[in-house]
């Protein structure tokens, strides 16, 4: 679970912003919470993020998806061109901070890095175990210089393997410690976490964006759990759809719309290279998945097929369905992930969904999450403001100050009582970050 998430010097972020997931003392919907009775801390299942447009929302979730993708990827994979707060001439010069408080098998981890962007060099570096009293180090890095703790120096064995990957690492400004040692797989216990955290960033950490399609269409012929998934859903937020399938085509025919290049290139990646699949949308909105035949080594075209009626024998395509459908197709498949071990982050949630399924969806999430999965969201959808749905914790604000720099503050410093119709006050401007409009009689217009 996600614990707290720290940034700095980031995008629209130019201070120390902390997303906090510690639950407060508030008693409501006990069921929102993990409790760890050792730690004697408290861990909230979910956060709603509200703000004007252009207010930080996007760029929140985009700062952890960005450390993500530095961890996971390595900084020659992503663009790191003026990524720093970029309206304070002094920000150009200073590092940009991603610092993230995880639980990992009922320990508390703070795991966190400060790196110069366009330059590609890590600052500083560090692993820490959350004790209830004191930290213990496990590793800690300033440029090239790095300390273990006594984790990974008790045990004479461990200490020269590692002593060997420091050295190693002495030439590697850009690259990180965390990424390098789990890359190595290492089967000792000691160097266990390594491979956890990275694991949590690589599969745990789940990033949707409005543009975020539902791209893996075979499985829906081959897992009939998932088959049957979409169906149930499908119809329990009432899209009218009540059957999910896969129709095949011919690859030539199908490719008519596309250029030849595509084709080729489609052609060379997956008979050349032996790919299994590819997924790609056409100018019109159909998304294809272009497999590969083992047996005679020929590609073949599956599109998603929706039926609306048991009485008509007519199969729409994706492309005919309303936007709200298409982005609960998206969204679908997460579900199944409720009730595990996720953190899952949706930006602009309410994007083509009527008020009433963004509840309900919330509503789903609770009901079935009986375990550790989150789901962190950033939202207009004022609806969702109501403290019979959500706790005051859960709720937060972003908004930009004078010289433009995004901060985030959260709906528990207003102390409001818990039968507030908190969703009235937002929209009154009482916890601001919500647009503010000139009066239009103040503006000239063109004649």
């Amino acid at each position: 679970m996600l614990k707290r998430f720290i940034l700095e010097n980031f995008s629209s972020y130019r201070d120390e912003n902390i997303l906090e997931l510690t639950a407060g003392r508030t008693e409501l919907h006990p069921n929102h919470l993990v409790e760890y009775p050792k730690q004697k801390i408290k861990i909230l299942k979910s956060a709603v993020i509200y703000g004007a447009n252009a207010s930080g929302k996007s760029n929140l979730i985009k700062g952890m998806e960005y450390a993500k993708d530095i961890i996971i990827r390595g900084f020659n994979e992503v663009e790191t061109y003026k990524k720093y707060f970029r309206l304070d001439k002094n920000c150009s010069k200073k590092v940009t901070q991603f610092e993230f408080e995880l639980e990992l098998n009922d320990k508390f981890y703070s795991y966190g890095f400060s790196a110069f962007l366009d330059k590609k060099i890590i600052e500083e570096e560090w692993l820490f175990e959350i004790g209830k009293s004191s930290d213990d180090l496990i590793f800690e890095r300033k440029k090239t210089n790095i300390i273990l703790g006594s984790k990974l120096t008790k045990n004479k064995k461990i200490k020269n393997r590692f002593d060997i990957y420091i050295e190693d690492m002495k030439n590697q400004t850009h690259q990180l410690f965390l990424s390098e040692i789990s890359d190595k797989n290492l089967d000792s216990v000691e160097s266990k976490i390594f491979n956890d955290i990275y694991h949590w960033f690589d599969e745990k950490l789940i990033i949707l964006y409005p543009n975020t399609k539902f791209s893996n269409i075979s499985s829906i012929g081959n897992d009939d759990n998932l088959s049957k998934i979409f169906k149930k859903y499908l119809k329990r937020f009432d899209t009218g759809i009540i059957d999910i399938l896969l129709i095949e085509e011919d690859f030539e025919e199908s490719f008519k719309e596309f250029s030849k290049a595509i084709k080729l290139d489609i052609e060379k990646n997956l008979i050349q290279k032996g790919k299994k699949r590819a997924t790609l949308r056409s100018n019109k909105g159909h998304l294809l998945t272009i497999c590969r035949d083992d047996s005679n080594n020929e590609l073949k075209i599956q599109k998603l097929g929706l039926v609306h009626s048991n009485k008509v024998d007519d199969i729409f395509e994706l492309h005919d369905e309303s936007d709200g459908s298409k982005r609960l197709i998206d969204f679908i498949p997460l579900i199944p992930k409720f009730n595990d071990d996720y953190t899952i982050l949706i930006d602009e949630f309410d994007r083509s969904l009527h008020p009433k399924l963004t509840k309900d969806f919330f509503k789903l999430f609770y009901e079935l999450n009986n375990f550790k999965s989150q789901l962190i969201v950033s939202t207009h959808e004022s609806t969702l403001l109501d403290l019979t749905l959500l706790r005051r914790d859960e709720i937060w604000f972003a908004e930009k100050d004078k010289s433009g720099a995004s901060k985030l503050f959260t709906l528990n410093q207003f102390k409001e009582r818990y039968d507030k119709k908190i969703e009235k006050a937002y929209l009154s401007g009482r916890y601001g970050a919500i647009p503010i409009f000139q009066d239009f009689d103040e503006l000239e217009m063109d004649k």
